[in-house]
């Protein structure tokens, strides 16, 4: 009786879903976690990888101006990186001699500050970078060949018995982009074509490097010029635009003084003291005149020249407004 109630108990199937299940859920759990961890693991280094690239990518299109936004670009006239910078600043080892990259710059990131051009634009990796991101930003200057090399890690986020698993602790990424300037490099051809050969043995690399001075203010203006009169108005501005002063009749016979006469047949009037009321009622109607009844007259440009800085004497905006639907251009010059 007993060896045949252990034959029953073997042959019953009751119970069987539950110690199958019991046996089995424990390895599709641990391959579930599995799968979840590698595909963390995998996200991550994608992650990495792609924020690599695209942070060197934004480096090398901003690099002709460490001002640019990085995301869009953009940047204000005035601001620049100076007009030698390429010569002076980029790594260059040597314009004058055997022409080489210098090693480039490298720094850590994140970085908060750093004294040369290149470590500047480098730093500025450290904007697109998310907290806990740690690298390095390189730069190389082969002369014909600029690169940009951004290497990043972050610690896995992840049980510290995962990454002993996986054998490895970080998740890392790389990215190199190429600068092109190809403006900068056309002129740079041509220029060498040019000029190299005329100077070769003629001036030294100490001499030709003091050559390349910076202009005086950061916006390329150059130094500030005084004005004080009319006459010294006049005379500054056939210097700025290389004209000549004429004399000129209009078709109703009245006699015009043009201060400056450009080689495109515009004409230049300078103003510094005189009134709107003669502006409309002696010298408007006349150049009004040139303009339509003179075939050789191309466009009439009147320059106003603040005496001060609270540009009093300087035309209302509509008197700006009469002036411009006759045809006359304004540009007030501070």
């Amino acid at each position: 009786m007993r060896h045949k109630r252990t034959l029953r108990f073997v042959r019953n199937e009751q119970g069987s879903f539950t110690l199958e299940a019991s046996l089995v859920f424990p390895m599709i759990l641990l391959c579930t976690v599995a799968l979840l961890f590698i595909g963390v693991y995998t996200y991550q280094h994608v992650y990495m990888q792609q924020l690599a690239t695209t942070t060197a990518e934004k480096l090398a299109f901003t690099w002709d101006n460490s001002h640019k936004e990085l995301e869009t670009g953009s940047f204000r006239p005035e601001e620049n990186d100076g007009l030698y910078w390429r010569l002076t600043q980029d790594d260059l080892s040597d314009l004058f001699g055997l022409l080489r990259g210098s090693g480039g710059g490298n720094l850590a990131l994140p970085f908060s500050s750093a004294t040369s051009l290149v470590d500047r634009k480098l730093a500025r990796a450290s904007n697109l970078l998310p907290q806990g991101v740690t690298g390095e930003a390189s730069y190389s200057n082969y002369f014909l060949d600029h690169q940009v090399k951004v290497r990043i890690q972050r610690s896995f986020l992840m049980p510290a018995y995962v990454r002993k698993w996986l054998g490895k602790d970080r998740a890392e990424g790389a990215g190199v982009s190429h600068v092109v300037d190809a403006v900068e490099l056309i002129r740079t051809t041509d220029l060498t074509r040019t000029y190299l050969l005329s100077l070769v043995g003629v001036i030294s690399p100490a001499k030709a490097k003091a050559a390349l001075i910076e202009p005086v203010n950061n916006d390329m203006s150059g130094p500030a010029v005084i004005i004080r009169s009319e006459r010294e108005a006049a005379s500054y501005l056939r210097s700025l635009v290389g004209g000549t002063a004429v004399v000129r009749t209009t078709a109703s016979g009245k006699s015009r003084t043009i201060d400056a006469l450009d080689a495109r047949g515009i004409g230049h009037q300078a103003f510094y003291s005189m009134t709107e009321a003669q502006l409309r009622l002696e010298q408007m109607p006349k150049d009004v005149e040139l303009l339509k009844k003179d075939p050789s007259m191309k466009g009439i440009v009147w320059h106003f020249f603040k005496k001060d800085a609270s540009g009093k004497g300087m035309p209302t905006n509509a008197f700006r407004q009469e002036l411009e639907r006759n045809g006359i251009v304004v540009v007030i010059h501070n």
